[in-house]
């Protein structure tokens, strides 16, 4: 109740930013001088700015206001950028990207990695600034309000209290009861955030929570189930009483003061332009993480191979804690100048802190783990020409744990005019890094599982290539990558380490074919590990997507269409309930099975909805509809969502 009357607290807050500002704020924003009166009005034209931060702060990439049709029906989190996956089956529970080179883990917290998909970090926030206030709400919903029910509901509100000072709210919530027992999910996230830029000083700032909350019920007893005729929900789990809690908070800031000068308009009627040539950049970043394993089984439950603490302890905690501190300094490119180019150094700073169940039950024998590692890094960048655009960057550990760790990025980006395509360009992209493995990839301890490991650094070098003609709708790219030291889940679902060089290629092909009315958006992922002892990856992965579009009555966008995902049979990894970690297993293969959804995809102004058949394939296809051993994925259902967008 507390948390709840907070977040409607901090969303009047967001509503209700001061009126005082509002008259100011459309002076200043309005670009027509109008003569004085004392009857007219002044409009204002509703225009937003949207963008995010990169390198603490560093880069401020320009990103587009989300108002597209299509695609807007791929709602999950877990397939918004996946070909396929690797997925328990419910919405809100664990799942990883089938695609290696997409598997980079964004938050810091190892046992959090199968659930990024519902977490929102500070790198990922998009920030605003509008002349009138933003609003955009999105709702989806199952068929069944009291049954097998999934309910979605976000809410953003952005709203400029000067032209440069902006707040924004965003609350995501979602509830999941599943189609099988004890599969109930439940993930939310709130964050309160504001920006200001103006000349030589820009903040950005807020704060985030996160809480996902799982039931665990460990898969189905056997998958021939899935030929049983009786109703999913009485078919046998392994668990009924497990369930999984993971909750993360981050307070952040990254400011910057910039020291430059004022250019005058050649326009007399523009105003003076500041250009920074200079900055000192502060970035500062707190995040708290908590996972909760609770086991509530009945004592003849033999689920776990090991259960070291006794049936009596029901409760596996684990936390970590990290504060960042990061400072920079940054020469910017002068875009006059065709061989200008950006600089910057930085050095930073972290201390965590982290706790787990230690050898003994007791909460008195908790493990503590605390360490703090210092590190210096720089980087060269030319963002804004026409002929090449590029970007390296490098990071090393000085002192600390992670002494020695070495990060080395670049990316090379070549604009080019082919086939009429003048936004056509090859991109170059390369990482070369020598880095430590997680401590709790090298100790944990917990009632189900427990490890104590020495590992040698993981060395990675990567290369990738793509061919990108956006007027034509197609890219083209490979990735290539060389491991030594790889660190991988093994079959018991504890971490090892490869014993060998692991080299993995992948080659990419992704094109919209449009003929009138008729869309086709072919997508198809080839992918080879040269040792599967180490890595399982489905051989070729498709997702394959066509719709009809038309307009009715001149105003009404409507889509009708279908998607398909696809991969090749391959030993999935298998889920860990206790842990929330995937890992190898070499006993059954999944995949060539067909993901079949068809839709009715609608737009009128700012309002979009959609209406969807999932996965009707499990109507009249034969097969596993697995893609993690023991956890189908849910049946033929219908779903439906609304979007409406508010900025005038």
């Amino acid at each position: 109740m507390l948390r709840t009357t907070i977040v409607i607290i901090i969303f009047l807050f967001a509503l209700l930013i001061p009126v005082t500002a509002v008259s100011q704020t459309k002076e200043d924003f309005d670009l027509q001088k109008m003569e004085e009166s004392d009857t007219e009005v002044k409009e204002i034209s509703p225009k937003i700015k949207q963008w995010h931060l990169n390198g603490w702060g560093s880069f401020k990439d320009s990103t587009i206001l989300d108002t597209l049709q299509d695609y807007f029906h791929i709602y999950h989190p877990v397939f918004k950028d996946a070909l396929t996956a690797t997925f328990v089956g419910n919405y809100g529970t664990p799942g990883i990207n089938n695609d290696f080179f997409k598997r980079n883990q964004k938050t810091p917290f190892f046992f959090a990695g199968s659930r990024e998909a519902y977490i929102l970090t500070p790198e990922e926030l998009k920030y605003f600034n509008t002349t009138t206030p933003y609003s955009r709400m999105d709702f989806s919903q199952s068929e069944h309000k009291s049954k097998n029910n999934e309910t979605r509901f976000n809410v953003i509100h952005s709203q400029n209290v000067n032209p440069w000072l902006n707040f924004t709210f965003r609350i995501d919530l979602a509830k999941s009861a599943g189609q099988y027992t004890a599969q109930e999910a439940k993930n939310n996230s709130a964050t309160l955030y504001t920006s200001y830029d103006k000349d030589n000083f820009a903040i950005h700032s807020g704060f985030i929570s996160n809480s996902v909350k799982n039931m665990e019920n460990g898969g189905l007893v056997h998958d021939s189930l899935l030929l049983d005729n009786k109703n999913p929900e009485y078919w046998d789990v392994n668990m009924n009483q497990s369930r999984s809690v993971f909750s993360s908070t981050y307070f952040f800031t990254n400011a910057e003061y910039r020291l430059g000068k004022f250019e005058e308009p050649v326009d007399e009627s523009e105003s003076s332009v500041f250009n920074p040539f200079v900055s000192i950049i502060y970035s500062f970043n707190y995040e708290r993480h908590k996972q909760e394993f609770i086991d509530e089984e009945d004592t003849t439950n033999n689920f776990f191979t090991n259960t070291y603490y006794g049936h009596d302890y029901i409760n596996d905690s684990i936390r970590f804690n990290r504060l960042t501190n990061v400072v920079q300094l940054k020469q910017y490119e002068n875009a006059n100048r065709k061989f200008s180019f950006g600089k910057r150094a930085f050095i930073g700073h972290e201390f965590t802190n982290s706790s787990m169940p230690g050898m003994a039950s007791s909460d008195k024998f908790r493990e503590e783990i605390k360490y703090s590692n210092i590190y210096v890094g720089g980087g060269i960048f030319r963002e804004t020409g026409k002929f090449w655009t590029w970007n390296f960057d490098g990071k090393f550990y000085l002192v600390g744990r992670n002494i020695g760790q070495t990060e080395l990025n670049g990316i090379i980006s070549k604009p080019f005019k082919f086939l009429g395509d003048s936004l056509a360009s090859v991109t170059f992209t390369g990482n070369i890094s020598n880095i430590k493995a997680d401590h709790f990839q090298e100790l944990f301890y917990s009632n189900h599982y427990r490890w104590d490991n020495d590992f040698s650094m993981e060395q990675r070098m990567v290369a990738g290539g793509e061919i990108n003609l956006p007027k034509r709708k197609f890219s083209v790219g490979a990735n290539y990558a060389i491991i030594n030291n790889y660190i991988y889940n093994d079959i018991l679902g504890i971490p090892a380490q490869a014993g060998e060089e692991l080299l993995v290629l992948s080659a990419y092909f992704d094109k919209d074919f449009n003929y009138r009315n008729l869309h086709l958006r072919t997508r198809l992922l080839w992918q080879k590990a040269s040792n599967e002892e180490y890595i399982h990856l489905p051989e070729f992965s498709a997702f394959i997507s066509g719709y009809f579009q038309f307009t009715v009555s001149k105003v009404l966008l409507a889509q009708l269409g279908f998607d398909t995902r696809y991969n090749t049979k391959y030993y999935a990894d298998a889920y860990a309930p206790s842990t929330g970690l995937f890992y190898l297993q070499n006993e059954k293969m999944y995949g060539n099975y067909p993901y079949i959804d068809v839709y009715a995809s609608l737009r009128l102004k700012r309002t979009r909805a959609f209406f969807k058949l999932v996965n009707i394939g499990t109507k009249f296809l034969d097969g596993e509809y697995i893609t993690t051993p023991n956890y189908p994925m849910n049946q033929a259902t219908f779903r439906f969502g609304l979007s409406w967008a508010f900025y005038d």
